[in-house]
């Protein structure tokens, strides 16, 4: 961690569950994007039985999530169904069938990701106000997250926009952090990250050296003061987006 903090410039922010958050029963909705995905295969001439190719892509997505958590890098989501598909000599389409099949899947999962009732209003404020905004996302697929993003108008706050699917690693990698502090030109100990995943958010930015706040609305009773480990543990934690300029107001001394 930085011994002194400098005035800040610039304020990161996670997307789900701190911008936008999901609004479904979440693994039912998971598992009929993977038929979804089935079908649209199906419908390309790819001889699958659907039930049976989601409940593979389910086990290695699982899988693969569980890969990149450990060495936080990102991989195409289209090269499992590739690797699923050549289990059973059926991996001779074009890649365009592979990338319809996967944006069938995500359109069935967008449909449920709801803007927060904040979100606008705090993100106005800090561009009225003069900060520079950039955007670091971590997921498996750049087309989806664009869609989210325009989706709920939220492209014109970003000066920037991170997402480790087309970066090729995660956070917590503090490189995530020093290239989006180069892309807004600012230096990095003048920026701050706004996300709501502790080993993710919180220890990415720290990892680089600034500040973490945690937004906790979406974490249920957890708490700030339920966390240990010193590297985990926020700067601050806001419940709602509506906090964070009081918080940058009296972090900047203004």
């Amino acid at each position: 961690m930085l011994e002194k903090f400098h005035t800040i410039k610039a304020i990161f922010f996670d997307l789900g569950y701190t911008l936008i958050y999901f609004s479904g029963d979440f693994n039912q909705t998971i598992m009929d994007s993977y038929l979804v995905m089935a079908d649209s295969l199906i419908n390309a001439g790819c001889q699958i039985d659907r039930t049976d190719f989601a409940r593979k892509f389910d086990d290695k997505i699982k899988s693969y999530y569980h890969q990149r958590e450990q060495d936080f890098l990102e991989r195409p989501v289209e090269s499992i169904i590739k690797q699923i598909l050549a289990e059973s000599d059926q991996d001779h389409f074009s890649n365009a069938v592979y990338l319809q099949a996967m944006q069938a899947m995500y359109l069935v999962t967008e449909k449920y990701w709801l803007i927060e009732e904040d979100t606008h209003e705090t993100l106005q404020w800090l561009i009225d106000s003069g900060y520079k905004l950039g955007l670091i996302s971590n997921a498996s697929n750049a087309w989806d997250v664009n869609n989210l993003v325009d989706m709920h108008n939220l492209r014109p706050y970003f000066s920037t926009i991170l997402i480790s699917a087309s970066e090729g690693i995660r956070k917590p990698n503090p490189l995530l952090f020093q290239h989006a502090a180069q892309s807004l030109g600012v230096d990095l100990s003048e920026t701050i990250m706004v996300g709501d995943t502790l080993d993710a958010d919180v220890l990415g930015a720290h990892l680089a050296g600034i500040r973490a706040i945690w937004i906790s609305r979406r974490k249920g009773s957890q708490r700030a003061s339920d966390f240990s480990n010193p590297i985990l543990q926020p700067d601050a934690e806001i419940k709602t987006l509506r906090e964070l300029p009081a918080l940058l107001t009296n972090w900047n001394g203004k």
